[in-house]
């Protein structure tokens, strides 16, 4: 995991880069993320292995191995407050997530708030409760919890991903929806191209002189 999150930040320097780490060996694996530029990470208190929140059932009884298992909300809270220690004075971002949503259809949203609110004494930076059911569950979320929105990008991207294409299809062309897309220039500069030209330039003297000396 250390080794993709420094992939990543190595290629992408300018992007603060958040790793998911449903992680045991908490002292060492935030550590190794911080060596690796990470911004921060996400612990979540799934018991291995790690299942998806929105598509598998939660109970909170270990016997049920087919079922995505949530670990006990003082033992996630211990690692929090572990990896918490870890982070000391850098600059890295502690986001906790909840899994508990679904362990009761009459109790499991308090208990997911209150999970999340122990964590977030514990040492996070900000909580994630997983998979609430409706916008009235958001809204108890929202006021009751310090809550954080990580995948609205993605959504926003495949939309609209799904809908140019669906033009592209239908249209043959997309000239009437330029102004849904970044312009030329505009997504030169969000990606810092003359940057690269600049480094490119840069390293080419190096060839030049090697040529002429030849």
């Amino acid at each position: 995991m250390a080794a993709t999150a420094r992939t990543v930040c190595a290629v992408a320097p300018t992007i603060p880069i958040v790793a998911d780490a449903g992680i045991f060996q908490n002292l060492r694996t935030v550590k190794d993320l911080i060596a690796a530029a990470a911004a921060g990470c996400f612990l979540e208190d799934q018991a291995w292995p790690k299942k998806c929140g929105h598509m598998c059932g939660k109970q909170t009884t270990r016997h049920l191995s087919t079922r995505l298992l949530v670990i006990p909300a003082e033992e996630h809270a211990t690692k929090i407050a572990s990896a918490r220690d870890a982070i000391g004075d850098s600059y890295f971002f502690l986001v906790t997530r909840t899994d508990a949503r679904a362990t009761s259809a009459k109790t499991g949203l308090s208990v997911a708030i209150a999970r999340a609110n122990l964590y977030m004494e514990a040492g996070a930076d900000a909580c994630f409760v997983e998979a609430p059911r409706n916008n009235d569950e958001l809204k108890d979320i929202g006021r009751q919890t310090r809550v954080s929105e990580f995948v609205i990008s993605l959504y926003a991207s495949t939309c609209a991903l799904v809908n140019v294409l669906k033009t592209l299809k239908e249209n043959g062309i997309t000239r009437n929806h330029l102004n849904k897309m970044a312009a030329f220039e505009e997504f030169n500069q969000l990606v810092n191209l003359e940057s690269w030209f600049e480094l490119e330039a840069k390293y080419s003297n190096f060839k030049k002189i090697v040529e002429a000396k030849s």
